[in-house]
């Protein structure tokens, strides 16, 4: 059963993200971390966050965004925005991390929000970053889906996307996105028998989108 994600469910909804994803550096700054990136699903109309959940232990999480123009920074910033304090305690705690590939890879994405946490760098006004996108259809981004380990490839990633698609168009979204790494197959394939289609690419993505 789909539910809806509060304050009170996101340390459970951090654990199942951990056991899916534990290679990725909030993952192994570990559960506060992951808990207060998650904050940034529940800050605003816009965004969203679910999960299934079985004898109380979350199974499968998916959280996305209408891109309507009012974010100032968009997901990856948003979320470190909100995870900042953890992240950096958590960073010297564990100081080695700040060497692990995907850490060396953005450098320069962390040393501006770290700028921006401190307000060193001045802002342009939020409509001016990122404004809507005129004549173009209203976009919900879909940003992560998480599922335990033994439970993929058991059909819980379409149960997913079916109410993330249910809930953008409910949101007034008429087209769906998302960026997915070249090499993860698997989730290539689900996007596309789920009617998604590769739209354009970068050295490591795709971006993929469907419409509704």
């Amino acid at each position: 059963m789909i539910q809806y994600a509060t304050l009170a469910d996101l340390n459970k909804i951090a654990r199942c993200h951990i056991q899916a994803f534990p290679d990725s550096v909030t993952s192994l700054l570990g559960l506060k971390v992951v808990a207060s990136m998650l904050q940034w699903y529940l800050s605003a109309p816009n965004k969203f966050l679910f999960f299934v959940e079985e004898q109380g232990k979350v199974t499968g999480y998916c959280g996305g965004f209408i891109q309507d123009g009012s974010d100032a920074y968009g997901s990856g910033s948003g979320m470190t925005q909100f995870g900042f304090n953890q992240a950096a305690g958590a960073f010297i705690k564990k100081p080695w991390l700040l060497f692990h590939p995907e850490v060396r890879k953005k450098y320069a994405f962390i040393f501006t929000n770290i700028l921006r946490k401190l307000k060193l760098r001045k802002e342009l006004p939020r409509a001016v970053q990122t404004p809507a996108i005129k004549n173009e259809p209203l976009t919900a981004g879909l940003v992560v889906i998480g599922i335990l380990p033994n439970l993929q490839q058991k059909g819980f990633g379409t149960l997913l996307q079916k109410e993330f698609e249910r809930k953008s168009i409910e949101m007034g979204a008429k087209r769906l996105s998302l960026s997915v790494r070249k090499h993860n197959e698997r989730a290539i394939k689900s996007y596309t028998r789920n009617g998604y289609v590769i739209k354009d690419e970068n050295e490591t993505s795709f971006l993929m989108q469907k419409e509704v």
